[in-house]
């Protein structure tokens, strides 16, 4: 019988490259499994359509809701701001974003003439206008809705 010796300069080389084969695959698993949902911060019921249609996601988000004392507060990305700061804000965005979609969401609550004057505000500096809503509730077929 035949052993093998090993002379002091000979090592066993660990092979890195199966390493680093799982290492990214993992994170790529990882990255792309990521729900990357850009939602805004502000909490809004959105109304219901009945119909479904496309969704449509612009570069801005304009957040109309009812405040405490009922006076409708304005979101600019996520930024609480004035009618007349809002009007700047478009003006700024629309020379660097001309016919850019903007994406407008308003409360249930709020008025119809308070999101009208905001769609004439946004489509006055070229923005389209995508107004959110809920997916259509979907009916059982005894014809009740459903919550």
């Amino acid at each position: 019988m035949r052993f093998s010796q090993r002379t002091v300069g000979e090592r066993s080389v660990l092979d890195l490259i199966p390493v680093v084969n799982v290492v990214l695959l993992l994170m790529f698993f990882f990255l792309l499994s990521w729900s990357f949902v850009l939602q805004p911060g502000v909490e809004v019921r959105l109304p219901s359509p009945g119909f479904s249609g496309m969704t449509q996601r612009g570069r801005h988000v304009i957040t109309l809701k009812n405040g405490a004392q009922g006076e409708m507060l304005i979101f600019f990305d996520e930024k609480v701001v004035l009618p007349a700061e809002l009007k700047r804000c478009l003006v700024e965005s629309s020379k660097k974003h001309y016919a850019e979609w903007i994406t407008l969401n308003a409360d249930e609550g709020v008025s119809h003439g308070g999101v009208q004057q905001v769609v004439a505000w946004a489509t006055e500096q070229g923005f389209k206008v995508a107004i959110a809503t809920q997916r259509a509730l979907k009916t059982p077929s005894n014809g009740a809705h459903t919550p």
